[in-house]
């Protein structure tokens, strides 16, 4: 699977290597539709420090485009509300 990294993806300095292992390592949940009516997609997992950081991903059938990768630390609502209220 091509993953390609939108700008605001980096915004939080996660670095790719890391988003990269969460998507290969943990399943993926469908969370909306993105305004081009495609799939948008939400992984959680664990990154360097044993930090959790959400992904999100718009599912363009041949590749997947990055838009967001963050701490959950830094979500309002805290670590434990993890997949409510993405994107």
């Amino acid at each position: 699977m091509r993953i390609i990294f939108a700008k605001s993806a980096a915004k939080h300095q996660i670095p790719k290597s890391e988003v990269l292992k969460i998507i290969n390592q943990t399943t993926g949940i469908k969370i909306g539709i993105s305004k081009e009516g495609l799939d948008k997609l939400a992984w959680i997992g664990l990154a360097y420090l044993s930090q959790l950081v959400e992904v999100i991903a718009i599912d363009f059938i041949t590749y997947k485009f990055v838009i967001h990768a963050m701490p959950i630390s830094k979500r309002k609502g805290g670590e434990y509300e993890q997949m409510e209220g993405l994107w």
